[in-house]
């Protein structure tokens, strides 16, 4: 038998701009494939594709290897740690999938509303349109 936590679940849909803890593992884009296997990243959630069983995956990650317009760059948490988030490495990622990860990096769950902002922004940049 369910309990309401497990009801909740199931019913909820994660958000543009939500934060996931990703193991290296799911990565299907080449992102973090010399890493650790269960090593973690932090990842965005882009946008929910319009099937509304998948979104789109940023990864992310604390190296400041790559600039331009496909790396959105913020701060999260109260010490402002830097994460760099690949756009243009995202992939489709079933929700079910994502919802059995931690919620979460740094303390944070969500971007707040003018990083959200900004990272439609990049996307916008690194893909033409949105």
């Amino acid at each position: 038998m369910m309990n309401y936590y497990d009801i909740l679940r199931e019913l909820y849909v994660p958000e543009f701009g939500s934060i996931w803890k990703a193991p290296n593992c799911i990565w299907t884009s080449g992102f973090a494939h010399n890493g650790a296997e269960k090593g973690l990243h932090p990842s965005i959630v882009e946008k929910v594709l319009k099937d509304e069983i998948t979104v789109r995956l940023v990864p992310g990650t604390s190296k400041n290897y790559r600039t331009g317009r496909c790396v959105y760059v913020v701060k999260m948490g109260d010490d402002e740690r830097i994460s760099h988030f690949l756009i243009d490495l995202s992939m489709p990622y079933h929700i079910d999938e994502l919802k059995k990860l931690d919620r979460g990096w740094n303390g944070v769950d969500d971007l707040n509303e003018e990083q959200k902002s900004r990272f439609n922004l990049q996307i916008m940049a690194c893909r033409g349109t949105r």
